[in-house]
């Protein structure tokens, strides 16, 4: 009888009180989901950091694009590897700190112009 009632405690203490939720959103606006959150890197050129790059879009297209998740992360990956290829002085630390596609997105990548283009530099 005791061991029931040790068996069923731990059992009880075991199982969490709450179903665990994913998906919550963070700040920033852009991607949403834990899955998408990855560690700071210390990458020293584009092609060393394109793996955490896919990996990010990859997650992040899986909640947002299941349907179509090699075509976004292809199309984004590609995004931000034209971006590091153009600067990559200036864009490898901010990929190496970013831990998110929001972050990416927001801090990292080169404007876009009003018509969704990569705007010339002002002279």
């Amino acid at each position: 009888m005791k061991r029931w009632l040790v068996f069923l405690a731990m059992v009880a203490c075991a199982c969490p009180s709450k179903p665990s939720t994913t998906g919550a959103g963070s700040a920033g606006g852009g991607s949403t989901g834990s899955a998408a959150v990855v560690a700071p890197t210390n990458a020293a050129s584009c092609t060393e950091i394109k793996s955490k790059i896919e990996a990010m879009y990859r997650a992040e297209a899986q909640q947002k694009e299941p349907n179509r998740v090699d075509e976004a992360v292809s199309d984004n990956t590609t995004m931000v590897m034209n971006d590091c290829n153009k600067d990559p002085a200036k864009l490898m630390p901010c990929l190496n700190k970013a831990t998110t596609v929001a972050a990416i997105e927001k801090e990292c990548l080169l404007p876009l112009d009003d018509e969704g283009t990569e705007g010339e530099a002002k002279k």
